[in-house]
């Protein structure tokens, strides 16, 4: 009897393995022929939201044909609804345009779902960026959206000099000065946008300036973790002084120490601020070959796109002061080269803040799947899968089949790797999308039910033929839905929840959680015995979704405190102890 039962435990247990590494498609199986077309595993489908070249309302009311290189993607829901929201998307493009502005840009739109399609409900707008100094090579942004509903949308490749900027009159031709500075200096930024407006808010110039690709804003409403598109580049964290203000804080740079990492304070004066990775490099920060998009788990854990490069030479940089990757150093050649031909995907450990590889691109046994410059990553967190967009930096070295030797014929791939996959390699990838021939999978990014995937199909090949010969934003649909999952990290609230403070008791500092059901002005607020207001930690519009706030209660004397979770038609009080 015992043996049946520990036989029938091993059953359920290998089921429950099977289950947790389980994939909601079922893989397509090709062998990498050139498309023109948009291959989806069966039952899956696509819509078409926008398209460069069709018209986009200028802020004076007159309209032009749209930008195209459409690359990173924000969905803002209204409510945090999955069928109906905001659009926002990065053009990656750094030319000229009398009407649209030099330079780069961003398109927001109203879109909703009807049926298995996506449809925008009102015009396509354009975003003005004339009174920040412009904007250009708006890139993949990662997962940049701000408590109150803004997001962050990047400046990648930031020029060296005026002339690069200007680039024969074919960039951006106004080269004066601008805020008391060289106006290329005004570039390589992230700037905070209104996703419902058509006007950019303000430069971060707190967060650096460097090639931003992508930044992952953290629940606590202070932190943003920054990667930087560039051989030799770091990674850096940004921590605000305040709840959901990110205009004053502190930037970090990563150096990793040993299988564990430290972050080093950077000066946050504006000179140095202008040459952010050089600073970083003096400090001794950990050097990478091209860090792309970031993302987050439901565990917090976070994970980096990492494109790589063939045979870089790092001397500058590591005579600097700048340490390279420990996973970088079997890359190298000689004389301080690293060829990196195919990227990986990091994941990084916030608490112990631990490096490591996921997974590292290359061929697969089957000799078709070829994994290389991952560029784009997104994580469905209720199914725990990440999807890996490829951005193909050559064709040679097995990142394509040897017959595709033009680049317009590149074929770039979505593959996907359930995370519970123990030491995953490229022989656990599963394809879930071909892309049109010499198109890039840029902006991949999920609806809060996890049931709806916008993504980019950039600059494909012209001669593709329609649709495909433009860049397209396009939604997925097909995923099988599922049951009490309705958003980030496992569900949208359907409740104003204010969670007990932990540590409690505490000393000096403790964190509070707390969660909101609907856009509206939120705010949390400590009292203390008699009443009378001591700290106000969070006063503003919050959108939906889970958050947490830190307490420093330094300058307070121990006894009894009471924090409330306040909105327009809830009040919640709860009880913590300070003992010092």
């Amino acid at each position: 009897m015992k043996k049946f039962i520990l036989s029938l435990l091993l059953v359920f247990m290998a089921a429950g393995s099977s289950l947790a590494q389980s994939y909601p498609f079922t893989p397509i199986d090709t062998a990498f022929a050139s498309t023109n077309y948009l291959l989806l595993p069966p039952g899956f489908q696509f819509s078409i939201v926008f398209q460069q070249g069709q018209p986009v309302v200028l802020s004076n009311g007159s309209s032009r044909p749209s930008r195209g290189v459409n690359d990173f993607i924000m969905y803002v829901p209204n409510n945090g609804s999955s069928t109906n929201g905001w659009l926002f998307i990065n053009h990656e493009t750094a030319d000229s345009n009398t009407f649209l502005g030099d330079g780069g840009g961003a398109t927001t739109m109203a879109v909703t779902k009807v049926g298995n399609s996506w449809y925008p409900t009102g015009p396509f707008k354009h975003m003005n960026f004339a009174h920040i100094g412009l904007t250009r090579t708006n890139c993949a942004g990662g997962n940049g959206i701000l408590a109150n509903g803004n997001i962050l949308t990047t400046e990648e490749f930031p020029p060296n000099s005026n002339v690069e900027l200007f680039n024969n009159g074919a960039g951006i031709r106004d080269t004066t000065d601008f805020g008391g500075y060289k106006k290329y200096l005004n570039f390589g930024w992230m700037v905070e946008c209104n996703v419902q407006g058509d006007t950019a808010l303000r430069k971060m110039f707190q967060m650096g300036r460097f090639s931003h690709e992508a930044a992952q804003v953290m629940p606590d409403g202070r932190t943003v973790y920054l990667t930087d598109d560039f051989s030799g580049g770091c990674f850096f964290k940004f921590v605000a002084n305040t709840f959901g203000d990110y205009t004053t804080g502190q930037l970090f740079a990563y150096k990793q120490v040993g299988n564990s990492g430290t972050w080093l304070p950077m000066p946050m004066n504006r000179d140095s601020l202008n040459n952010a990775r050089t600073v970083a490099q003096r400090l001794g920060a950990t050097l990478f070959i091209r860090l792309e998009d970031i993302d987050m788990d439901a565990s917090g854990n976070i994970y980096i796109a990492e494109t790589g490069a063939d045979s870089v030479d790092l001397s500058s940089f590591i005579t600097l002061g700048g340490v390279v990757a420990n996973h970088l150093v079997p890359k190298h050649v000689g004389s301080n080269r690293y060829d990196d031909p195919y990227g990986r995907v990091l994941k990084l450990d916030p608490v112990t803040l631990g490096l490591s590889v996921l997974v590292e691109g290359g061929t697969a046994s089957d000799g078709k799947t070829n994994f290389a410059s991952v560029d784009n990553i997104q994580i469905d967190r209720a199914r725990n899968i990440i999807y890996l967009q490829e951005d193909l930096i050559a064709g040679t070295r097995g990142r394509q089949p040897s017959y595709i030797t033009s680049s317009s014929n590149w074929v770039c791939e979505v593959y996907a790797l359930n995370l519970s996959v123990p030491n995953p390699t490229v022989n656990d990838l599963k394809r879930f999308a071909n892309f049109p021939k010499g198109a890039e999978a840029t902006g991949g990014y999920f609806t809060p039910d996890y049931n709806n995937f916008f993504i980019n199909v950039q600059h494909p090949a012209s001669g593709n033929g329609a649709p495909f010969n433009v860049s397209t934003t396009v939604c997925i649909t097909g995923f099988p839905p599922l049951v009490g999952i309705e958003g980030e990290g496992g569900s949208v609230p359907k409740r104003f929840e204010l969670n007990q403070n932990y540590p409690n008791p505490f000393n000096p500092s403790t964190t509070i959680k707390f969660s909101v059901p609907k856009d509206g002005n939120t705010a949390i607020k400590v009292y203390d015995v008699k009443g009378q207001l001591v700290k106000t930690l969070v006063n503003q519009r919050i959108i939906v979704g889970n958050y947490s706030v830190d307490f420093n209660a330094s300058e307070l004397s121990s006894g009894v405190y009471f924090y409330t979770l306040e909105a327009a038609d809830y009040k919640e009080t709860k009880k913590m102890v300070l003992v010092k």
